[in-house]
């Protein structure tokens, strides 16, 4: 047997040729209504988005985000040394598509493949909607009899916990000024509608938060706040603008922004934190700000990394909830809810599909 790993993620423009096509693949994903619509939807928007956001990608030097995942892979690869298996990288909304991935794999001669999400909560939006691609993709290729078997939320282990914390460590001890510290943990946001399908994402941001504070020893302020509106839907609050304009009136003087779901530097870091919500804040009067990085080749990420696919290759045919992480045998798939969260199994975890775990 010859098993593989898949890293998946959000994917990024790299270069304005990548930007419309992003936009039309994204708004097809998260747009509302039946997936025909969305998709027409999407490739209608995307240009008037595309002039909305292109300054701000030039700006940044366009997305980092597809060469850091490759990064973190190469790190991956070089800490399993001899144990590495084949790798490769699929992106839900830029190349390289799912579907090159898994090729990618099938090339190097795998005959099962894990796959690694780089969302360490799970979420519809993130997780779910990238596994669903995957399984997709399978069909895609012709392969949808491959043996897959998806890596689980990593949002309290140990080594992902001290890898936020490390970044926060290097923001706080470089930080201008003197006198107490506020951490503005900031989160990219999610629609509400989404907690009434049960989606566990805000839950495992708190909890992530309080394995930092506590691994930390923080015994200053320190608030979480949602980013990354998009639309005129209802989203988690508070959102990171109010409570930049509140800790201003608070008279808040040393800042430090946490982006605590992010694992690689994106538009989110790169210009929604470091331009705008910087100079928002100088305006609110918090004269010293500052940003952990996101996580990148932080070394206790990579050991997470490198830990998740070790334990899905032991694990590999295993089954777990992808919602609660609760063990659970593999008839219980056939039942198509969790009998613990009742959470309703998506296209992946379906009967025949592979586990998680």
């Amino acid at each position: 047997m010859t098993p593989g790993v898949l890293f998946v993620n959000f994917g990024g423009p790299a270069g304005d040729a990548e930007l419309v096509p992003f936009l039309a693949n994204l708004l097809g994903d998260v747009l509302p209504g039946p997936g025909w619509l969305a998709r027409a939807l999407g490739r209608r928007l995307a240009p008037l988005r595309a002039d909305r956001v292109r300054p701000a990608y030039t700006q940044i030097g366009w997305s980092p985000l597809v060469a850091d995942t490759r990064a973190q892979v190469d790190a991956v690869r070089t800490a399993l040394g001899a144990e590495a298996p084949p790798m490769a990288v699929g992106m839900m909304f830029t190349p390289p598509t799912m579907a090159q991935g898994l090729r990618d794999l099938l090339d190097q001669g795998v005959d099962r493949v894990l796959v690694v999400g780089l969302f360490p909560h799970w979420s519809f939006a993130t997780s779910g909607s990238a596994y669903d691609m995957v399984h997709h993709a399978l069909a895609e290729i012709g392969r949808p009899d491959l043996p897959v078997h998806y890596a689980r939320a990593f949002f309290a282990d140990a080594t992902y916990v001290e890898a936020v914390a490390a970044t926060v460590r290097q923001a706080v001890d470089t930080l201008d000024g003197d006198g107490p510290i506020t951490l503005l943990f900031s989160a990219h946001g999610l629609p509400v509608s989404f907690l009434k399908r049960g989606d566990p994402y805000p839950d495992h941001v708190r909890e992530s938060i309080r394995h930092v504070i506590d691994h930390l020893g923080w015994d200053q302020p320190w608030e979480l706040a949602w980013q990354s509106r998009l639309g005129p839907v209802r989203w988690l609050e508070p959102n990171t603008t109010t409570t930049l304009e509140r800790l201003g009136a608070e008279g808040v003087q040393r800042l430090v922004i946490v982006p605590v779901s992010f694992v690689g530097e994106h538009i989110e870091t790169l210009f929604e934190i470091d331009v705008e919500y910087v100079e928002l804040a100088h305006h609110a009067g918090i004269a010293h700000v500052g940003r952990a990085h996101a996580l990148g080749l932080e070394p206790a990420f990579v050991t997470c990394l490198a830990d998740l696919v070790r334990q899905g290759l032991e694990r590999f045919g295993s089954y777990r909830c992808s919602r609660c992480l609760i063990p659970r045998p593999v008839a219980h798939r056939h039942q198509g809810r969790c009998p613990n969260c009742a959470f309703v199994f998506p296209a992946h975890l379906s009967e025949g599909s592979g586990g998680v775990g």
